[in-house]
């Protein structure tokens, strides 16, 4: 029986999960082995974002929903044309994975099964949009990264994967990031308070 090779598209999204995979555990020992200083403060700053979510939920700033969103994958689109790309792209996926698993790993130590629920409505619900996307975006530049490398080596026939399909991709990574925001503004902030109240009990 013969077996098939991996393609190079499948060996890039396995080396950012890998990376992304590294982020997130180095995410959750950081908020497990946090000392009981900073858990108490930060149980504090929960406290009182939960309780202004309750008696007045500020509403998010427009711009900076979209930059919150959109800045991991505007890098990610970045560095895929640069041959930089071929280790900032892991180092990028490493950052993001630390990022979502401290935060929602901090709710769960602080907060018990009532954080759970508060990790998965802030930080799950948009997840569903956001890592595919990532995902598309780093496995594709990876491979523009890598053939802008190879020709900086001297190799100017390597390939390079930008074409049609790519920026089509793109410009579907780029909605999903827009659904993520217009989730963020319209969705989150109720789904936010539904838990806030049940964090406090009320």
């Amino acid at each position: 029986m013969r077996v098939t090779p991996p393609s190079r598209t499948s060996l890039a999204a396995g080396l950012l999960g890998a990376a992304f995979l590294a982020g997130g555990t180095a995410g959750c020992l950081a908020a497990v082995w946090m000392d009981a200083a900073g858990a108490q403060a930060l149980a504090g700053y929960l406290t009182a974002c939960f309780r202004c979510a309750v008696e007045e939920l500020p509403a998010p700033e427009f711009w900076s929903v979209v930059w919150e969103q959109f800045r991991f994958p505007l890098a990610a689109f970045v560095l895929g044309f640069t041959a930089i790309g071929v280790v900032g792209l892991p180092v990028l996926f490493c950052v993001r994975g630390f990022l979502f698993s401290f935060s929602a790993a901090c709710f769960y130590r602080l907060l018990g099964p009532e954080g759970f629920f508060c990790a998965l409505c802030l930080f799950g619900l948009p997840a569903v949009l956001w890592a595919p996307a990532l995902f598309v975006l780093g496995s594709q530049g990876m491979l523009g990264a890598w053939g802008m490398l190879r020709r900086g080596l001297g190799e100017g026939s390597w390939p390079l994967p930008y074409g049609p399909d790519y920026f089509f991709r793109c410009g579907l990574c780029a909605g999903a990031a827009a659904l993520c925001v217009a989730l963020e503004l319209f969705v989150l902030p109720d789904l936010f308070e539904s838990a806030a109240r049940a964090v406090l009990g009320l």
